[in-house]
């Protein structure tokens, strides 16, 4: 889980980078094709596993040498010749590939070249796959013992409708919840259950306890039945792609559920930290904002995420930027008149027109970056909202019974909102329940 801004609590989150511009840029045939592989060195036994494997370990790496070998170390201890892992690396600059390629010689290592973010390196390595499964692993999450074959017999045993199983996830010490379940919010945000918060002090979910989404950190999915239902978008680079499809596998009436043996201990972004609020924010508020557009059955059950959005932008852009008090004046008002001097025009003529009001604020242009998004790519949006309802075989009532929305102030000015008579006719008629981010998390 990662920092999303320092004024807005913690979200879900993926290791991986963006540019400065936050331009997206999907995985696209040229950087496919223009991809180096270097194939693991093998004996024959190691060749007739590969060709037909039962489960694929793909690691995205990008920049975070130590952390991807120490996970490949953890990793290669419990690897059986039905198993293989992957490697994408995303464009690093600190020797990870020839580190990896050294002393993981039986490694498949696909660099990329550039940074094509989580998603986009995920679907580099699924074009690639021949495996019966595909399990995702946080590069900066080192496994417990057991965890391969506790993931991969979880699969194999689980009903047909069964899509995906989750693992446990806590902290480097053993101690503290990072995963045992998640919670989706009515504008497309989501939580992880306990966050931070000592093992002991919540119920952790038996094996095969259903999940609205399995965290993309620790995850077995089978391959084809993934692919089937669109995978990881790729639109969303980082961050939240795992709960979209979590979504998405429930909508076309399958399941995702829980294995808690499967455990493995994670530092929590140590990969994404080094992007900074910002970069994360923008992703983090686009990637919701779109996953609620795409996914409610209903489009009017998404007002209340649109509403939210624009009335947390406002709320920034009116309390945390230079001459804000120039976008609340009432039109006519005194100052608007003595704005029209004699004087003020004469000063305007010599020296130009001084700006009313000036973005200064790093939050409010995230949010305005996320909605530029958004709206650059409304086409888009409405394309896939179109081919997830196609896929529709349950109804958002039957799975928000199942996983209630949340609806949870996080951000500044989000209890005042949350009180209003506006939102409260906007929001989700669907099955919800109030929370506190005290009680989901310790941030």
């Amino acid at each position: 889980m990662a920092a999303h801004t320092p004024a807005a609590g913690r979200f879900r989150s993926r290791a991986a980078h963006r540019s400065a511009e936050g331009r997206v840029r999907g995985h696209t045939a040229r950087a496919r094709a223009s991809a180096l592989v270097l194939r693991p060195r093998q004996t024959p036994a190691g060749r007739r596993a590969l060709s037909n494997p039962v489960a694929d370990i793909i690691i995205v790496n990008w920049n975070s040498r130590e952390d991807t070998l120490a996970c490949l170390e953890a990793v290669s201890r419990q690897l059986t010749g039905d198993a293989i892992i992957t490697v994408i690396d995303n464009g690093s600059t600190d020797g990870s590939i020839g580190a990896i390629a050294g002393r993981h010689p039986n490694v498949r290592l696909l660099p990329l070249g550039e940074n094509h973010g989580f998603t986009g390196g995920i679907a580099a390595a699924l074009t690639r796959s021949q495996a019966r499964n595909v399990i995702f692993l946080n590069n900066d999450a080192v496994p417990e013992d057991g965890w391969l074959a506790a993931l991969v017999g979880a699969i194999e045993n689980a009903p047909d409708d069964v899509i995906s199983i989750g693992g446990k996830i806590v902290d480097p010490t053993g101690e503290l919840i990072d995963f045992i379940g998640g919670a989706l919010t009515f504008d497309g945000h989501a939580f992880q259950n306990g966050f931070r918060y000592p093992l002991a002090s919540r119920d952790d979910p038996p094996a095969g306890s259903e999940l609205l989404f399995a965290c993309g950190g620790n995850m077995i999915s089978r391959r084809e039945p993934l692919l089937a239902l669109g995978g990881f978008d790729d639109d969303y680079f980082a961050y939240i792609e795992d709960v979209d499809f979590g979504w998405r596998t429930w909508i076309a009436g399958s399941r995702v559920t829980y294995e808690p043996r499967a455990v493995v201990r994670h530092k929590s972004s140590a990969t994404s930290q080094r992007l900074g609020d910002f970069e994360r924010g923008v992703l983090f508020e686009r990637n919701a904002l779109q996953t609620a557009l795409k996914n409610f059955e209903s489009i009017h059950e998404a007002s209340a995420a649109l509403f939210t959005f624009l009335a947390r932008l406002h709320h920034y852009a009116t309390t945390r930027n230079a001459n804000a008090g120039e976008l609340t004046r009432e039109p006519f008002s005194k100052s608007s008149k003595s704005s029209r001097s004699l004087a003020s025009r004469i000063r305007r003529r010599l020296f130009g027109s001084k700006p009313l009001a000036t973005i200064d604020d790093p939050l409010t242009a995230m949010q305005f970056r996320a909605f530029e998004w958004v709206m650059a790519h409304g086409d888009r949006i409405a394309a896939k909202r179109a081919a997830v309802q196609k896929l529709r075989r349950r109804s958002d009532r039957e799975i928000f019974e199942r996983f209630p929305l949340q609806i949870v102030p996080t951000y500044p000015g989000d209890e005042a909102l949350m009180r209003g008579a506006l939102f409260n006719l906007l929001r989700p008629s669907l099955p919800a329940i109030e929370r506190t981010l005290s009680d989901i998390m310790r941030s």
